[in-house]
């Protein structure tokens, strides 16, 4: 059933049917970082009518991180997980995170997340990213990864493989931070994507 309790809900709605909203206000997205990939994917789902978060990231806001993440200077010296759930509530008050100021690890995963319909990996380094594949093996549910995304140029390169049956990979699977700096607009892409992505999963739209 459809709950719609503000201006923003009401402007929002003519854009899907009753029953995409209502799927879209009781999904809940696990979101494992909270810096360029996460902020903006978390950002374009609570616009999309997305109402659930699940958010874990240990580090704070820094000013460096302005150049492709989805924060202010007035964020900076605060933790990443509290200035996006201000955010994210800012946009639609009626949206519920619930965050986690740690360091994940392979086997604090399923606990922290079991209630998330949807996981999506929004980690740095490649250290990382290894372990969010180990730490949700067992947990059928779609997982997005994002997979080469640094430099300046060629935004088109950044695609979306679906590799099995649950595992979507977004990116160049090239291109390293370690050799080349992430950017806002390749690091914008690929979380749009990765929220694109999770939107078709939710409505059913055939996201190969």
């Amino acid at each position: 059933m459809v709950h719609i309790g503000n201006t923003f809900e009401q402007a929002i709605a003519k854009f899907y049917s009753e029953s995409d909203f209502s799927l879209l206000q009781e999904t809940v997205i696990g979101i494992m970082g909270a810096g360029g990939l996460g902020s903006n994917c978390a950002v374009n789902l609570a616009r999309s009518g997305i109402r659930h978060f699940i958010i874990a990231d240990y580090d704070r806001v820094e000013m460096s991180n302005l150049n492709r993440q989805y924060y202010f200077p007035h964020h900076v010296g605060q933790f990443k997980v509290d200035a996006l759930q201000d955010i994210l509530t800012e946009i639609n008050p009626n949206i519920t995170v619930v965050t986690y100021r740690e360091a994940l690890t392979k086997d604090s995963i399923p606990a922290i997340y079991d209630a998330a319909d949807i996981l999506i990996e929004a980690f740095d380094s490649a250290d990382a990213k290894s372990m969010f594949v180990e730490g949700t093996l067992s947990m059928v549910k779609p997982k997005i990864m994002v997979s080469g995304l640094a430099g300046i140029g060629k935004s088109d390169d950044l695609t979306t493989k679906k590799i099995g049956t649950d595992i979507y990979v977004i990116g160049d699977e090239t291109s390293d931070i370690a050799d080349a700096n992430p950017y806002a607009p390749r690091v914008s892409i690929a979380a749009a994507k990765q929220a694109d992505v999770a939107l078709s999963i939710v409505l059913d739209k055939g996201r190969d």
